[in-house]
Order: structure tokens, then sequence, then C-alpha cells
């Protein structure tokens, strides 16, 4: 009797150990890489004439992003291990830097992340991922509805599109507020190196202003 309830807590221990497994190898962590979202702008459902598109690049501890439309470019860069980084808008002959320090980068990311979001049993795949519907909705009326994946992990939460509540990478993004509807869509997502000097502050060309300031 007591051999065979040994035998077979080894099994069951083999089983766990055999799901548990399963589990992780399901699971890919994205430590270096791009998505590449399509944005849809729709004002009192009239949608925005021109391609808009947000490229999201990482590498470790380094986050870039690129905002593009056809009126300019907003770029973000952060270091997370130097708490250092900058927003730089161009808009035509118009270059503007606004550098970031932790604190400030902080409280962009305690901001979105104070969203208390109700996980949904609707699904849908993206780009070869299930995933899962998410929503939201603000004291000011801003409703938002993401789909994200479990089966990749950022290598950190510090994305911006990333919600760290839902334990997964985001890979559609909706916000609306009124007749005001704005649409971020995966449409490619690699894993290929990204080189370091993707990540460089620029140095020059820029007319420097201030974190807040309108």
């Amino acid at each position: 009797m007591v051999y065979a309830s040994i035998s077979n807590m080894k099994w069951i221990l083999s089983l766990l150990s055999f799901f548990l497994l399963g589990q992780n190898q399901a699971q890919k962590r994205f430590s270096e890489g791009s998505i590449l979202y399509t944005v849809s702008i729709s004002d009192n459902g009239i949608k925005s004439v021109g391609e808009t598109t947000l490229l999201q690049k990482v590498k470790g501890g380094h986050y870039k992003s690129e905002l593009t439309n056809e009126i300019g470019k907003t770029i973000t860069i952060y270091d997370l291990r130097e708490g250092t980084g900058a927003i730089l808008k161009e808009f035509g002959n118009q270059k503007i830097m606004i550098p970031l320090n932790k604190v400030q980068w902080n409280e962009r990311i305690q901001k979105k992340d104070s969203l208390i979001f109700k996980v949904t049993d609707s699904t849908k795949e993206i780009l070869g991922y299930t995933c899962i519907r998410a929503e939201s909705k603000g004291a000011d009326g801003n409703a938002i509805a993401v789909y994200f994946t479990q089966q990749l992990i950022p290598e950190n939460w510090d994305m911006e599109i990333q919600f760290s509540v839902l334990g997964g990478i985001v890979l559609e993004y909706e916000s609306t507020i009124g007749q005001n509807k704005v649409n971020y869509t995966a449409t490619n997502l690699n894993f290929d190196p990204v080189p370091i000097q993707k990540f460089d502050v620029p140095q020059s060309g820029y007319r420097i202003s201030t974190y807040g300031k309108k």
C-alpha cells in the first residue's frame, strides 16, 4: 500500500512537470524585435484620410516607438537602465526634442497601468496568435478595448501600448470617446535583431522643449 502510494505520487508529479513544461514552451519572451501597428482614426464616424502607423522596437531595456502620418512623426526613445530618453517631434522643417527622465517616464507608465480591465470570453486571432478581449472605461468616459495574447511575454512592461495587468502583449488597441475612435492593429511582428544605434538620442538638430509644456 505504501509503495503504491509513492508510485502514484511520482506519476502525478511527473504529469504535473510535463504540463508546466508545455505551458512554458507555449509562451515566448519578446526581448528583441519590432511590432508594426496600422492606426485607424475616426472622427464622428468619418475615418481620416492618409496612412498612420506605429512602429515599436525593443532590445532588452531599450525602447523606441515611431508614430508616423502624413503630417509628420513623433518618436519616443527610452533607456530603462539609464532612466533617460526623449520625445522627438518632426513636422516639416520643425524638429523638437523633449528630454525624458525616470520620474516623467514612470508617470506615463503608471497612468496607463492604473486602468482596470475586465477580461471577456471573446477571442480572435491576430498574426497567428490567439488574443483575448479586455475592456476598460475611465471616469472621463474614455472606453478602451484591447486584444492581448498570453503566448508572448515582453522582456519588460514599459512599452507604452502594453498593460502589465493583462499579462501579455497587446496586438490590438481601441480607444473611444463619444464618436471619436482610434484603433491600433498589429500587422507585423518579428524577432529580428535591432541595431543598438536605433535607440540613440540625437545630439543636435532639434530645438529643446520642456516635458509637459503645451
